[in-house]
């Protein structure tokens, strides 16, 4: 699975650092075509919020119920942007009230 499997968790897991569940994208694309990256990620991570605000994650994941909050797992290939970065902002914005986080990892 990875960022072109817009409706599938790539990876999930309770975090081991504090009481959140981490769902990890795996993005193995390169930035060459940018704006098809973009559009893809910002699909996948729009399924994901998806998958929380619905309740959906409950169902999958029972473990959830007991967690202070989610962990949004970016594990890059490429080294992400400036437009990826203002993308991802805009996330951790607008996602703030909903105890979600977004941790961003590079190979």
């Amino acid at each position: 699975m990875s960022v072109l499997d817009k409706n599938k968790i790539d990876g999930i897991g309770k975090s081991e650092s504090d009481n959140k569940v981490a769902l990890m994208i795996a993005d193995h694309l390169d930035w060459e075509n940018e704006l098809e990256h973009l559009t893809l990620l910002q699909d996948k991570i729009n399924a994901y919020l998806s998958f929380i605000e619905s309740g959906q994650i409950y169902n999958v994941y029972p473990d959830a119920k007991s967690v202070d909050g989610f962990i949004i797992d970016l594990r890059f290939r490429y080294k992400p942007t400036e437009n990826c970065n203002k993308l991802l902002e805009f996330f951790r914005k607008s996602t703030q009230d909903l105890n979600i986080e977004f941790e961003l990892h590079e190979s």
